[in-house]
């Protein structure tokens, strides 16, 4: 799964009447899960929650937000899954919400299940928030008290109730808007003929236009066909992105057919779209190749030759890894003059990007 969580610190500062304000005007999903967050702590005895969504039929979810109060101890991290309570919510279609205690009392192997995810001291008791869609579950929002005051008083059952509205009204207007820009972004990569996928900014594709399509169909997996994204891509690009605001825009990545030696896909980092100040897209170009032979020492030998001194002394700090920007500060230069050198060594040269420069250059 192409992703990465998020965890969020507290605000001891926060106000509830601002937190829900804000989780009215929140544009995304973190700017909800904020002010949720900022809610919750001024109002329960909360010691971690987590907000688990893009649920699949499985009770799987794929994408999930944390929040920690306190330093865990013995692994006390918040649940990061549905396995506890799966069974209950099969049973129980459309339950606004729930308790660990009210799935145990019907089903003596939930404690266990329990132990078994998370064996941490003071699992007593969570609090389960389900929102539905017309496809069934789409979210929940499960939130730990802290030991000792895991009691649900009827102040606690109020604020549960006004907190379930508010989320679940923040969770409509986000993926109403999530799948507004969803479509113009498709409609705009429809429109060309070029291997292009928008990543968002937790590394999940939201649009892929139809050259793109056509390629990852040829590395999907039998486990990962129902996905239309590879796995062996999606990996490689987590590791690679994360963090993505670190890549230069025009930096690549080479990635290797999990089952074809001979198939490679080179991935550029076209350039970042900000669609929200702190949570920029991230537009990337797929481009197909066959593995060529590695040239030997001798044959790499005279490319050297045909950059100037300062372009070899610069294409050196290339394959050894450094980005442009830590190649301007350690020549002392401006970081548009090394753009400029690294391009001027492209044409010399006759590669077309970063990693067919290092594979013809490092040999020597």
């Amino acid at each position: 799964m192409l992703g990465r969580e998020h965890d969020i610190a507290v605000n001891p500062d926060a106000c509830p009447v601002q937190a829900k304000v804000d989780m009215i005007r929140a544009l995304d999903m973190h700017a909800l899960w904020r002010a949720c967050v900022d809610l919750i702590n001024q109002r329960l005895p909360c010691h971690s929650c987590t907000l688990m969504y893009d649920i699949t039929g499985g009770y799987q979810p794929q994408r999930s937000l944390h929040f920690l109060g306190e330093t865990p101890c013995g692994g006390a991290w918040p649940l990061r899954s549905l396995d506890v309570a799966a069974p209950y919510l099969q049973q129980n279609p459309r339950i606004h919400w729930y308790t660990l205690s009210q799935i145990a009392s019907g089903d003596a192997q939930a404690r266990q299940r329990l132990r078994a995810q998370n064996p941490a001291r003071g699992w007593r008791e969570f609090i389960h928030m389900a929102f539905w869609g017309d496809d069934g579950l789409e979210a929940v929002l499960s939130i730990r008290m802290h030991e000792g005051h895991e009691q649900i008083t009827d102040t606690h059952q109020q604020f549960l109730g006004e907190l379930h509205q508010l989320m679940g009204a923040g969770l409509q207007r986000v993926r109403s808007l999530q799948a507004e820009r969803r479509t113009v972004y498709q409609a705009l990569l429809d429109r060309q003929s070029l291997p292009d996928i928008i990543l968002d900014h937790d590394l999940h594709p939201i649009s892929v236009s139809p050259a793109a399509q056509r390629l990852c169909a040829d590395w999907l997996s039998s486990h990962d066909s129902h996905a239309g994204f590879p796995d062996a891509i999606a990996s490689a690009l987590r590791d690679w992105l994360d963090p993505a605001d670190k890549r230069d825009i025009g930096s690549g990545l080479q990635v290797c057919h999990p089952r074809q030696s001979k198939v490679e896909l080179h991935i550029t980092l076209e350039g970042r779209l900000l669609a929200h100040p702190q949570q920029p897209l991230y537009l990337l170009r797929l481009a197909p190749m066959q593995s060529a032979t590695v040239p030997t020492a001798t044959d790499a030998r005279p490319l050297w030759s045909k950059l100037s001194p300062t372009e070899q002394r610069v294409a050196g700090l290339v394959v050894e890894g450094m980005r442009n920007d830590e190649i301007a500060h350690h020549l002392s230069r401006s970081r548009k003059t090394i753009e400029s050198q690294i391009s001027a060594i492209y044409r010399k040269l006759d590669v077309g990007h970063r990693a067919q420069l290092v594979r013809l250059l490092s040999t020597v």
